[in-house]
């Protein structure tokens, strides 16, 4: 994998752009068909040539730029201070120089443009200028050597640019009142539990210290040390040693009660209604380059890692809901990543069995253990379905006898039988790892590579857990790229909306008219997405969440049904050539915990 840096230089090697009046450069800046730009606060410079730059402020530059395209640095950011602008049609990105950074080389650490450019400081504008204009050439020609990688910039990641700096800018609802509420019944629930952890052991401790709970367990109550890992201030109570003591005692279920009670409550019901805007909007943060593997992550807060299966995870996702008279239209793929494993490792058997509907893990199931698919039991099931999910992450005997609640011996023959009537899929991965050593990376069905150098490690651990991670790779990334590629297809479908005049658009904030979307009072005239004077139309919702491979839109209540079938044909649909049936289920209501 090629590094997609410049060569280091001084800093008097780059010649700083030339500033040009802007009254005298404007009518090449309006016609110029890409320029580039440093966002500044409240100025912006504009290049159109190499070597030349203005500035003009902020709002005026959003003029310049409407419906435009633009090369920049970590562009999101900027697209989003000219939707604060009242930008009514933000520019197109053609060219990320961070996002391209990411994609020639997702192991680099820093993506700063002082760094790509090798430039100790860029606090000139000109000179940033400058620097763009080099690093931007450059990735241009590491690019075109590489279709495949080219081919996912300009067609996914720079495109979804747009999409995340809208979705970032708007934001969801948070009702705090469900959160206050939930917050003093967690409070309450962390007294009782801490109370009958004090009460088991006969004195009172902190809890969240390692060393303490040590002491606690296995001094105090005596609870067997063999095979727990021991470290510099005695033995580990972190939760794979805790897993190894479950049954012993039953402090052990109360010290897990106990943190997963005290993360949700930290993480989460205490700490986001201090993330809201004056309006009660989150606003996270989608990262493209935050994972090899080119999935998005969520920051500040992540929105990723809210318990799906619990109870309490609902609770914490019922607080996040639409505006009055809205609703939420989530379209969730169904076992995504086990239809691309069958698809790319050419499991036709597997391929025809989705494509007919077939229950996968029944059907896996009953291969396994030699029975009908209509006398598996639910315990069988169950273990198969780890099984296929299991094996797409490289796991050993020892995981799936842990996750499976299975002996070794049981474990191991079960994987044995998987691999045995699903020999392609074990063929492809091993050719995966193959191509990992031959050729330093892998790769997804779309040409976006993951460099895998630790594949070469002379540490048994590091090099299994690379040749684990690099197996998965064309998988998990395939699925990234096809969820971007539906995210944007959803965006264009969304954005077409319902036929209607100018006298039906919404004249103030709030309103929401028949079939058409309109948005809290902060945002009633300032998003280009939702409505528009250029295209007087109103889109029939919004994206506001993309967590795992599913996509959530917000709407007005008449207009769920219509994008509920948008987002079924456009996701199911969205690479008709991949060779297997995608399937989409979608919930309507009235918060994320609903759908």
């Amino acid at each position: 994998m090629r590094d997609d840096t410049l060569e280091m230089v001084k800093n008097d090697s780059f010649v700083p752009a030339v500033e040009i009046p802007s009254d005298k450069i404007m009518p090449l800046l309006v016609m110029a068909p890409e320029l580039l730009v440093i966002w500044n606060g409240d100025s912006v410079w504009l290049s159109h040539e190499k070597g030349k730059t203005a500035c003009l402020p902020l709002a005026e530059a959003s003029v310049v730029l409407r419906g435009g395209l633009i090369v920049g640095h970590d562009t999101k950011d900027f697209l989003k201070a000219l939707l604060a602008k009242n930008c009514r049609q933000l520019p197109a990105v053609k060219h990320d120089t961070a996002q391209c950074s990411f994609l020639l080389n997702p192991l680099r650490k820093s993506r700063a443009l002082a760094d790509l450019a090798g430039i100790e400081s860029l606090d000139d504008p000109k000179l940033a200028i400058a620097a763009l204009w080099e690093v931007y050439e450059r990735q241009k020609k590491a690019l075109a050597e590489l279709p495949g990688l080219q081919r996912v910039a300009q067609t996914m990641d720079f495109p979804l640019v747009n999409v995340l700096a809208q979705m970032e800018f708007q934001g969801i609802k948070i009702d705090t009142s469900k959160l206050e509420k939930m917050n003093k019944s967690l409070t309450r629930e962390i007294a009782v539990t801490q109370q009958n952890i004090y009460d088991m052991v006969g004195y009172e401790f902190n809890i969240a210290s390692p060393a303490q709970l040590a002491s606690a367990l296995f001094d105090k109550l005596l609870l067997p040390i063999a095979g727990i890992k021991k470290g510099k201030t005695g033995y580990s109570t972190n939760q794979k040693e805790l897993d190894k003591l479950r049954g012993q005692h039953p402090i052990i279920e109360l010290i897990e009660r106990f943190r997963e009670l005290s993360k949700l409550q930290n993480t989460y019901v205490a700490a986001l209604p201090e993330q809201t805007d004056a309006n009660g909007y989150i606003h996270t943060t989608f990262n493209q380059d935050a994972t090899a593997t080119g999935r998005l992550s969520s920051t500040n807060p992540n929105l990723q890692n809210i318990p799906i299966r619990t109870e309490l995870g609902r609770q914490i996702r019922d607080a996040f809901v639409p505006a009055p008279g809205n609703v939420f239209v989530n379209a969730d793929y169904s076992q995504f990543e086990l239809r691309l494993a069958a698809v790319m490792a050419g499991e036709t058997v597997m391929v025809e069995d989705f494509n007919t509907d077939v229950d996968i893990h029944a059907k896996t199931a009953a291969e396994v253990y030699g029975v009908p698919i209509d006398e598996v039991t639910p315990v069988q099931r169950r273990r198969a379905k780890v099984v296929n999910f299991g094996v797409l992450y490289g796991m050993s005997q020892h995981g799936l006898a842990q996750a499976a609640h299975m002996s070794f011996a049981e474990a191991q023959h079960f994987i044995d039988e998987y691999y045995r009537i699903r020999p392609r899929v074990k063929a492809f991965m091993e050719q995966t790892i193959r191509q990992a050593h031959d050729n330093g990376f892998v790769q997804t069905l779309f040409g976006r590579r993951r460099p895998t150098p630790d594949v070469k490690s002379s540490n048994f651990a590091v090099r299994s857990a690379a040749e684990r991670a690099a197996a998965n790779m064309p998988i998990q990334g395939t699925e990234a790229d096809l969820m971007k590629m539906a995210m944007l297809a959803v965006e264009k479908r969304l954005a077409e909306g319902p036929d209607v005049d100018a006298s039906r658009l919404p004249s103030e904030a709030g309103k929401s008219e028949k079939n058409g979307f309109a948005l809290p009072e902060r945002q009633a005239s300032s998003d280009s997405m939702l409505a528009s004077t250029d295209n007087p139309s109103i889109p029939l919702g919004r994206q506001v969440l993309q967590i795992h491979d599913s996509i959530m839109v917000e709407c007005p209540r008449q207009n769920a049904e219509k994008v509920s079938k948008i987002l079924v044909e456009t996701m199911e649909n969205i690479y008709p050539s991949l060779g297997i049936k995608l399937k989409v289920d979608v919930k309507v209501g009235d918060s994320w915990g609903e759908v």
